[in-house]
């Protein structure tokens, strides 16, 4: 059965789709598919000759192209991930297809299909590549990535690699995302925040002394540590498990915890012999409802808020945010969304992460292109219709809105102009709304290319 769920997105400001761990993380983009990847290894073998990899893929479902069927809408895709050792040779490959359904066009916007790839090789350094294609328009997306498989041979007390999730839980029917009971949804972006208040992380505890009159009694802690190497959360826990090897399923309150990249630590020790290990890997978080103080706080932090609520204030404050001497500057920004809306205010960030995330060209941030402006402040469309470039005509889009105050269907046209993948508004009907939208109902004469 086939996993969606919603997508928190969080990025930094410069436009880019935020790769949390750049040695390995990779994301298509621009008029590619765009995904996200990540990995872990697990024990494979008793022995430890194999282990056990897992590639996670995460795709924004909203880059499909579908095709309406009866009451629904459906995508068809085709996921292919090969590996490949240092001599370049091709060692495995899994290649398969999947199905998304969607209730709406719209749905889509906010749906992510997962997808995980399973392998049992031999510890090493592979070449992965990750090929991803739309079965009905045909666009495709690819990634290559560093593979590091773990050994987890010998006798010495180990940890697997970290896994990332956006959920935990134990459940009764097995499926691609179980092991040992417990689904594990990955989360192969590694940002949380906003809609993810918990960090999830899952982990295997291997060779341990195992003694059936006397459980081994050992020590397992998690440390989420920042970029000044101060430790912000902790927890240490005395466990005796029972058998040689134990799972490690865990959950991290990250709501008062500032944006930004963190490390997160576990470690597994026997105080009786002193061995101790320790496993380590970075994530995302995005928390723009956290508190900051003067003595905590980033001149990032100060920038992104600045761009988060460009669109719902006037140039006047903007103006005066701009004039505060910084402490000042703090405190407005700790009581302004106070004042604002709950339910606006979640829906308001939340389109500003995906303008974000899906706008950015190497020259504008999302927030800043028109694409993103316009999604930031109407919302997702409830259609899109996208035309690849042409010999006669420049890549466009069309955006449909339904249900706008005072007219029956909105368009907002946006095309590829030819600078480095920024599309450009070049035509809107809208009669009225926010701001006076660029009228041009010439507008395929100015996609039109001359020869």
């Amino acid at each position: 059965m086939k996993k969606y769920i919603i997508l928190t997105l969080c990025f930094f400001l410069t436009g880019s789709a935020l790769l949390l761990a750049a040695d390995y993380t990779n994301s298509a983009r621009q008029e590619k598919l765009q995904f996200y990847v990540d990995q872990a290894s697990f024990k494979g073998d008793a022995d430890g000759i194999n282990s056990y990899l897992e590639v996670y893929i995460s795709i924004p479902s909203y880059q499909f192209k579908y095709q309406q069927k009866g009451k629904f809408y459906l995508a068809g895709y085709e996921i292919a991930v090969t590996l490949f050792d240092k001599s370049n040779k091709q060692i495995t490959e899994k290649k398969w297809q999947g199905i998304t359904k969607v209730d709406s066009l719209k749905q889509a916007e906010e749906l992510t299909t997962i997808e995980v790839a399973a392998f049992m090789v031999p510890p090493a350094d592979y070449r992965g590549v990750i090929q991803i294609t739309d079965l009905n328009s045909f666009s495709a997306g690819q990634a290559e990535i560093p593979v590091a498989v773990k050994s987890f041979a010998g006798d010495s007390l180990v940890l697997s690699t970290i896994q990332f999730a956006r959920s935990i839980q134990k459940i009764a029917n097995l499926n691609k995302f179980t092991k040992n009971n417990i689904e594990i949804i990955p989360n192969p972006s590694r940002a949380f925040g906003i809609e993810s208040p918990f960090v999830f992380f899952y982990a295997e505890i291997y060779n341990i002394a195992h003694n059936e009159d006397k459980p081994t009694q050992l020590v397992r802690g998690y440390y989420l540590i920042d970029n000044h190497g101060d430790t912000l959360k902790s927890e240490e826990k005395k466990i005796s498990p029972h058998a040689e090897s134990s799972v490690w399923a865990g959950k991290i309150n990250i709501l008062d915890v500032i944006s930004g990249t963190y490390d997160l630590y576990l470690s597994i020790s026997d105080p009786a012999t002193g061995v101790r290990a320790v496993q380590k890997a970075d994530l995302w978080i995005n928390n723009p409802y956290k508190v900051l103080s003067y003595q905590q706080y980033r001149k990032e932090d100060i920038e992104e808020f600045k761009a988060q609520i460009y669109y719902i204030i006037d140039e006047s404050e903007r103006k005066f945010f701009d004039e505060l001497e910084t402490p000042a500057q703090i405190n407005y920004i700790n009581n302004f969304w106070k004042n604002i809306d709950p339910e606006f205010r979640t829906e308001h960030l939340k389109r500003f992460y995906i303008a974000q995330q899906r706008f950015g060209s190497p020259t504008l941030p999302g927030w800043k292109t028109d694409r993103g402006r316009v999604y930031i402040m109407y919302g997702p469309p409830d259609d899109v219709e996208r035309q690849p470039a042409s010999l006669s005509t420049r890549a466009f889009e069309i955006w449909y809105y339904e249900h706008m105050k005072g007219q029956a269907l909105v368009q907002f046209v946006f095309a590829d102009l030819g600078i480095q993948g920024n599309y450009q508004l070049v035509h809107c009907d809208l009669k009225s709304g926010q701001r006076l939208e660029i009228f041009n109902p010439n507008w395929r004469d100015e996609i039109r290319i001359s020869r």
